[in-house]
Parts: C-alpha cells; sequence; structure tokens
C-alpha cells in the first residue's frame, strides 16, 4: 500500500493545528463570555491563506495554510457530525413535540427572507441576480444553530426543540426554493410543473424519514449486527448519500440518520461515540468558513455597504417570519423571541447557493462576495445576540 502524498500530510497538519487553536481561543473566549463560533471564524480569518496564514507559507516555502480538498472534506464531516448529533439527542419525539409550529417557522423565515431580499435588492441587480440572493439568504444555518445550544448548555425544553427542528427543517424550504428558482430561471413558469416538483421534494423526505425510523431501529436490534459499534455510522452516510441522490443536502440526511438512531437500542452509546467526535472536529466547518473569507474584500466599501444591506434585510426577514410561530408554541415570553434571534445566523446553505449562482452566470464575484460576507455578518451578529438571550431557552415555556 502507498504511503499518502506529502500534500496530505500537510493537510493533517493544518487540521490539527486549527483544532489546538481553537481549542486554546475556546478556553479564553469562556471566561470573557464570548461565542466560540464567533472565535472560530475569527480563527480561521487571522490564520486562513488570505491573511495570516499565506505569510506563514511565504516563510517556511510550504503550503501549511490552504484551502485543499482534504480540508474542505473533514469541513463538511464537522457539519455532518452536528446535524447527527442535534437528531440524536431529541430523536422523533423531539420533532413530533415541535409540532407544525417547526414547520411554519421554517417556511416563514425562509419565505419572508427570501421575499424582503429580492424586493430590496431587485433596485440594484437584474431580477435572476436578486432572486439567487434572496435563496442565499433563506436558510438559517444549522450547524450554527446546534453550535450555539451545545455552547450555552441549556438543556432540553420546548423552545430548544423548537429551534433545533424549525433549524433542521429550513434546509428543506431553502433546497426546495432553490429548485423553484432555478426551474423559474431555466424557463420552467408552468405553475402545474413547479408545483409538482416542490410536492414531490417534500414526499420523497417525509418518505426517507419514516422509511429510517421504521427500517433502522429494527435492523439494530438484529443481536449481531447491534455489536458492531461502527455501524450506526455507516447507516448515517448511507442516508447522505440517498438524500444527495435526491437532490438534498447531506445535512438533511445526517440529521434524519440522527433521528433514526435515537430510536434504537444503540441509541446511548452512538451519543457517546459523536460526542467525542463533535468535540474534536466539531469547530472545524466554522475556522474554514472564515479561512475561505478574503480579506481583500474589505477594501471595496461599496461591496461592503451592500453586504451590510443584505445581512440587514436577511435577519430582520427570519426575526419576523419566526417570531409568530415561536410565540404561538410558546407563548409570548423571552424564549420565543431567544429562536428568532437564534435563526438568523445565515452558512452552509447560503454559500452553497452563492457558489451555484455564481457557477451559472446568475451572480458576479461582487455579488458572491455579499453573500460571503453576509453568511459571515449574520453569523457573528446572531450569535452574540443569542448569547444574551439563550438562557430564556432553559426555562420551561407555556403552550
Amino acid at each position: 500500500m502507498d504511503l499518502l502524498a506529502p500534500i496530505d500530510y500537510i493537510v493533517l497538519l493544518e487540521i490539527f493545528l486549527f483544532l489546538a487553536i481553537a481549542q486554546l481561543i475556546h478556553g479564553i473566549a469562556n471566561k470573557v463570555g464570548f461565542p466560540e463560533i464567533v472565535a472560530d471564524l475569527l480563527v480561521g480569518m487571522i490564520i486562513g491563506t488570505y491573511a495570516l496564514g499565506g505569510v506563514i507559507n511565504e516563510v517556511v516555502g510550504i503550503p501549511i495554510f490552504g484551502l485543499q480538498s482534504g480540508l474542505l472534506l473533514f469541513a463538511d464531516f464537522s457539519v455532518v457530525l452536528l446535524l447527527f448529533s442535534a437528531g440524536l439527542g431529541g430523536g422523533v419525539a423531539s420533532l413530533r413535540s415541535a409540532g407544525w409550529p417547526a414547520v411554519g417557522a421554517a417556511i416563514g423565515g425562509d419565505l419572508l427572507a427570501f421575499a424582503l431580499t429580492v424586493l430590496v435588492f431587485s433596485r440594484f441587480y437584474p431580477i435572476d441576480g436578486a432572486l439567487f440572493l434572496g435563496v442565499a439568504t433563506a436558510a438559517t444555518s444549522a450547524a450554527v444553530t446546534i453550535s450555539l445550544l451545545r455552547s450555552e448548555a441549556v438543556g432540553d425544553t420546548p423552545a430548544v426543540r423548537l429551534y433545533v427542528n424549525a433549524s433542521a427543517l429550513d434546509d428543506i424550504v431553502a433546497l426546495i426554493l432553490l429548485s423553484t428558482v432555478v426551474a423559474i430561471l431555466s424557463g420552467g413558469t408552468d405553475p402545474l410543473r413547479l408545483t409538482g416538483s416542490v410536492v414531490t421534494s417534500i414526499i420523497a423526505w417525509v418518505i426517507v424519514l419514516v422509511a429510517s425510523v421504521v427500517i433502522i431501529p429494527r435492523l439494530l436490534k438484529i443481536r449481531v449486527l447491534e455489536r458492531i459499534e461502527t455501524l450506526p455510522f455507516t447507516f448515517l452516510f448511507i442516508l447522505i448519500a440517498i438524500v444527495l441522490a435526491l437532490g438534498f443536502s447531506p445535512v438533511i440526511g445526517a440529521y434524519v440518520a440522527g433521528l433514526a438512531i435515537a430510536e434504537s437500542v444503540v441509541a446511548s452509546r452512538t451519543r457517546a461515540t459523536t460526542e467525542v467526535l463533535v468535540g474534536l472536529f466539531g469547530a472545524l466547518f466554522f475556522i474554514v468558513v472564515g479561512a475561505e473569507f478574503q480579506i481583500g474584500l474589505l477594501r471595496d466599501p461599496t461591496l461592503i455597504l451592500l453586504a451590510l444591506l443584505l445581512s440587514g434585510v436577511a435577519a430582520l426577514g427570519k426575526y419576523l417570519g419566526v417570531y409568530p410561530f415561536a410565540r404561538y408554541r410558546l407563548g409570548p415570553t423571552r424564549a420565543a423571541h431567544a429562536v428568532a434571534v437564534g435563526m438568523i445566523p445565515r452558512g452552509e446553505i447560503g454559500l452553497l447557493v452563492g457558489t451555484i449562482g455564481y457557477a451559472a452566470g446568475y451572480l458576479t464575484v461582487t455579488m458572491l462576495g455579499e453573500v460571503v460576507l453576509m453568511s459571515v455578518m449574520t453569523t457573528l451578529l446572531g450569535s452574540l445576540l443569542f448569547r444574551k438571550v439563550a438562557g430564556s431557552l432553559a426555562v420551561p415555556a407555556a403552550s
């Protein structure tokens, strides 16, 4: 068997340097009351290849800090672990208890943020670009929401269940919205065809969810299979492959896998293993997002102003779209406000949409930069605001 190529060892060095520095910064951040996610983003920005990391690369003559495919793979793995952990935490009971308000919060938050963005930015850009910007602002970052809850350790309450499930369902709504926009821009304006596409996507997700929750726990009751400690993670990646084939995001498959494993006899064992993996790799996605940020974008004042406007519209639309459903489920409490605030951060789906829009020619380099800045700004803003109100989620709320 051949050994790894030299660049692969450099990638592994970079990964564990990032993680070691993040752990060091987490200790400092916790002492001063600073959100860990924000610290991870700043670590990535400072020591990424576009900042200090690039200088270090030049000095040592080795590309220690870069954005190699191996690093991006581990970053995606950290997102998968976070969503798998979220599903494991509550199981189907959590999804059921959140009920239709979680679905309403996901739909309302996405559609209002999308509509406001298109309305505002169609004044600056052609309608096709404004539509893609709208989709990019729609989805809350489920990875951010799960990390915020983990760092605040608020426990299991109705507010937390609503928050987790609305965030997970949010991605499904955004991806359906993306497919609808792509169909419209490709000339498919037939209402029946568009409706059929949306309904098909929803039915496919429900079938995957129900089949997983019914089949996987039963398989894990078989004594021979129960002893295989890595089998739950095999099911995790089988489900990810299935949802990818259906055109969904891998984070949706990870969440569904967590829900299914949570109903099995190996749930507690799998949670323990997942906690170890999340503790080791959980911060990597946010560090890489920071490292991908090009500091040179900050030299363009017009881009910064438009990114600030995009971030403001995205935050306002999400808050106003989520709060009524959170208030209905939790009552006029601070917890309802905390759920709406906690869904402000954007992340992986917004960046994915921006990349797709740029590759298809609907977004310019400047517009893609605005999406990147919007993702960073809303994550910073949402994390800082959430830190102030997270305590209210720990209080059992009246239904």
